[in-house]
């Protein structure tokens, strides 16, 4: 690679790096409250890793790979992930939909609202929102694995 545009790329890295603008995080403050487009940006990417997600087990069911090494293990990560989005959605709309803040006071003498059934299902949902991630990336691992391990194989056969 030359050197110039080298160069030219580490001084845009590093002007971004030690000349940041702080005006941009204030901006952006009121970004996630419901009714705003970034709620509606976010909640529509969820939708559409949602469809993502059933493409691909469709294409994994009717393709019939699922007899394949591998491709069971990410059969239930699709099927998690899945679960995982319309949690995060219905999370989500929940956190937004939120008048009061759940959480008062500051340092240590904080405490929970639970003033309502909305209330509950925040918690809930707030909860076991990155618990369904943990399955589905081991799955994916393990079908990453299988791939590997295949493919070794495969290669050493010929």
């Amino acid at each position: 690679m030359p050197v110039a545009p080298f160069f030219g790329r580490l001084s845009l890295v590093l002007a971004a790096a030690f000349l940041p603008t702080p005006a941009w995080a204030e901006a952006w403050a009121g970004w996630f409250q419901w009714g705003t487009q970034g709620s509606y940006v976010h909640q529509f990417s969820h939708l559409l890793f949602t469809l993502a997600m059933l493409f691909f087990l469709r294409e994994i069911y009717w393709g019939e790979y699922r007899a394949l090494p591998g491709f069971n293990y990410l059969w239930w990560a699709c099927w998690i992930l899945v679960l995982w989005n319309v949690d995060a959605i219905i999370g989500h709309t929940v956190e937004w939909s939120l008048t009061n803040p759940v959480i008062l006071g500051k340092g240590l003498s904080r405490r929970l609202l639970m003033e309502d059934l909305r209330t509950w299902w925040f918690y809930i949902f707030k909860f076991n929102h990155f618990f369904w991630l943990i399955p589905a990336f081991y799955l994916i691992y393990r079908a990453m694995e299988t791939f590997a391990r295949k493919a070794g194989e495969a290669e050493k056969e010929s």
